[in-house]
């Protein structure tokens, strides 16, 4: 299959729970072997993969923590190999109004949402260049285009993430290495479900074209298209995955 991934280790970040549990899975489902790294247990995700008969080990990291992110990705370098596909899927967010925002409050969620991902794309940026391939793909968020009331901090990390994508993407291209974003809407994970009323996951579904809620799956679908050879040719995109609400 042209999507699969035999052979290529993945580091994916936030995948003990929600979308990055469901890009692990199916990245691992597709032939890779997947390192987790969050500053979570990810023992339910590792039970999922290897009872679908993939592989992945878990590596806990505080991505606030610029040291251990950059010494952590050095051990699973060392000890589980060089990751040719970078999928940072982890996020802090929190609904919160902008002037009660603290300067400790934005620099956190900025430090986990964004800076993580200039860290860890340093770090594995000479294995992927030393094999002339590479995919780094960044988990942005539609409220980018649709906003959101309370979430200035949260959307701001979001929108230097895709920033970041075009930047890099015209630095490394000639490597072999494509960078790019999937932009997920509302998607119906654990968390979701237990902070949103039940009436606004409806109310998204009706002012979408596709007249679903989306899931995780919906997302990792698209993350195991970017890494593979069949997006060769595609970088510094964005690909808004919500059932059509945001249009962009």
């Amino acid at each position: 299959m042209a999507t699969r991934h035999d052979g290529r280790i993945a580091l994916v970040t936030g995948g003990s729970s929600g979308i990055g549990q469901a890009i692990v899975r199916r990245l691992a489902s597709d032939g890779a072997r997947v390192a987790i790294l969050d500053v979570a247990s990810a023992a339910e995700t590792l039970a999922a993969v290897r009872g679908d008969g993939g592989e992945a080990a878990a590596f806990q990291c505080d991505l606030a923590d610029a040291a251990a992110i950059r010494a952590t990705a050095a051990v699973i370098g060392r000890d589980f190999g060089r990751p040719a596909i970078l999928v940072h899927a982890a996020a802090l967010q929190f609904v919160r109004p902008f002037a009660e925002i603290t300067t400790e409050d934005w620099r956190l969620v900025q430090s986990v949402n964004q800076d993580s991902a200039f860290h860890l794309s340093q770090a594995l940026l000479p294995g992927m260049r030393a094999e002339s391939w590479g995919r780094i793909i960044l988990i942005v968020s539609s409220t980018f285009w649709v906003g959101g009331v309370g979430m200035t901090h949260y959307v701001t990390s979001k929108g230097a993430l895709i920033g970041f994508a075009h930047g890099l993407a015209a630095e490394v291209g000639g490597d072999g290495i494509t960078v790019n974003c999937v932009a997920p809407g509302l998607t119906r994970t654990a968390k979701a479900v237990a902070d949103l009323p039940a009436a606004f996951f409806e109310h998204i579904a009706g002012v979408q074209s596709i007249k679903r809620n989306g899931t995780p799956e919906d997302q990792a679908g698209v993350v195991s298209f970017l890494a593979s050879d069949d997006a060769a040719f595609m970088t510094g995109q964005t690909l808004v995955v919500d059932g059509g609400q945001a249009r962009t």
